[in-house]
Order: C-alpha cells, then structure tokens, then sequence
C-alpha cells in the first residue's frame, strides 16, 4: 500500500516545524552550555582546575570533589553568611512576588472590566512607558530615596533595614509587561461570564475573587515564575541602595560580587559553587510553575 503524497500545506507545516526546531535546538544549546559548564566546574579539584579548566566536567570519576560546597551553611562553628543572605534575597522577593501578582490582578480587573473615564488614556501611557529604559529612573529614584531617609532622620539598624527594603520592594511591583499579561487573559473571558454573575447579585469584589482570580491560575503562576526570578536576580538597585551597609543586609546578588568564602574564593570552583547554590531557589520554582508556563503564554499574547 502505498503512502499517501503530503499536500503542500502539509509540507510547508512541516518544513516550518523543522527550522522552528533546528533552531530552538541551537538556542538551548548556546543558553545550557555555560550552565553545564557552571554545575562542572564547582565538582573539580583544583588539581582538575589548574590543569582543564576549560573542560565541562572532571575527566575522571577521581577528581569529582563537593569541597567547593563546605562552608556555605556553617564555617568555623557559626552561621555563614551565605543563609541570611539567602533569606535577605528569599523574603524581599517573595514580598515583591505577592505585592506584584496582587496589584497586576487588581490593575488588570480594573482595565478590562470596569468603565471609568480616561482608561483609553490610560492604557496608551502605559504602553509609552513601557518604552522608556528602566536605568533612565535609577538616578531620580535614588534621590527621592536619600531625600526621604535624610527628612526622616533613619539612623537605626532596623529602621535602616526595613526602610532599604521597603525601596528594594516596591519599584519591582511596578512592572507593566506582567499586568498586560494579565490583562490580555482577562480580555479573553467571555464576558457572558461575568454578566452573569452580575445578574446573580454578585459584587465586583465577589467577580474578581470567586470568578476571575480561579480562572487565571496559569497566568498567575507565570508571573510568578517572571517577577521570582527578576528579583532573585536583581544586582544594581539593590547594590546602589546597599552600598557601604553592613553586610548582613545583603542579598544574594550583591553578596556575590563581593563574596571571599575563606581564602578559596580565587578559585573558580568556589566562585562557581556559589552561583550554583544561589540558583536552588529559582530552579524550585521554575519545577513548580512549568507545568502552567505553557497554558499561561498561550493565553496571554501581549496585545496592544
């Protein structure tokens, strides 16, 4: 029996599946080679590291070693700094995760579902500002930081603290790309939906929590797969606002870059250690939210 002939539309199909393919393979290549070599290189004695540094893993099963990883908790019987800058990293960006999922679902509801004058207006503003570099704030941002500290009198360490962390907070739960997210799923609700709730007596906050909130499960853990890792990661206004602090107060981004670990940190398996344990968190919730990454990119195309 024989096959049958594709047609064309089947062959365009597929040849577009193919280069799609292809081309995917050679990005995750290009993006997991440096992880690869990362995860390798904290393995490798440092015989290993002076004589192949430039291998992906130990080049044989003697020279694997976890001596990189000793001292990250407990150093010399006490508490290393390493945990608490973990924690410092782990409650501000869990903060900054919440306070950000709350206002995007709340700004969202408000653009989609209810009427007020200059929404419009509104939305455009939004989309322009999504155009300017965010850095072009940075400066304006840290003065308006130093005036309010300085009108304040903050001179204390726990005032200092929570104040530091206030500011590190609460520019990141200004994103826009993730209330457009939002937004663009709650487009997608057929508004039958919510007329008919309405029509059943239900309050705009009874909608928003009963109806819409459940509806949007994949989009919310999609976002909070995007903000966990933008704060996890965030370097330069952390390190702007934590400059010349004590250096409890750290996160782990800020901590990294200055790091000694005892007197290994010249070798590159220690510096490559540390990047490995400080992505534990990230890879836990990127295992937890990737099950609904998928449902939640297919129903949130940014739109204008």
């Amino acid at each position: 029996m024989s096959k049958r002939r594709r047609t064309k539309s089947e062959r365009t199909r597929f040849r577009e599946k193919l280069i799609s393919f292809i081309v995917l393979l050679v990005v995750s290549v290009v993006w997991i080679i440096p992880l690869l070599y990362m995860i390798g290189t904290s393995f490798k004695s440092d015989l290993e590291l002076q004589l192949h540094p430039d291998t992906l893993f130990p080049t044989s099963w003697s020279e694997w070693t976890i001596e990189h990883y000793y001292g990250f908790i407990v150093r010399e019987g006490k508490i290393d700094n390493m945990p608490i800058w973990m924690l410092n990293s782990l409650w501000s960006t869990l903060a900054t995760v919440g306070l950000t999922v709350l206002v995007d679902l709340l700004t969202a509801y408000a653009v989609v579902f209810l009427r007020f004058r200059g929404k419009g207006t509104f939305m455009k503003f939004l989309l322009l500002w999504m155009a300017v570099p965010s850095v072009i704030g940075t400066a304006p941002s840290f003065a308006l930081y130093s005036s309010i500290r300085n009108a304040l009198d903050i001179t204390g360490n726990t005032e200092t603290y929570i104040y530091i962390y206030f500011w590190i907070i609460l520019p990141g739960i200004t994103g826009i790309f993730n209330m457009l997210l939002m937004r663009n799923f709650f487009d997608s609700i057929p508004k039958d939906i919510i007329d008919s709730a309405k029509s059943d007596g239900a309050s705009n906050f009874a909608i928003f929590r009963r109806v819409v909130c459940p509806l949007a499960k994949s989009t919310i853990m999609l976002i909070i797969l995007f903000t966990f890792t933008g704060s996890w990661n965030n370097l330069l206004w952390p390190q702007l606002l934590l400059a010349g602090g004590d250096s409890y107060w750290n996160t782990i981004t800020v901590a990294l870059t200055g790091y000694t670990g005892g007197s290994a940190w010249g070798a590159n398996g220690v510096a490559m250690a540390t990047s490995v344990f400080a992505l534990i968190p990230i890879f836990v919730v990127f295992v937890i939210t990737q099950n609904k990454m998928i449902d939640g990119l297919a129903t949130t195309g940014v739109k204008g």
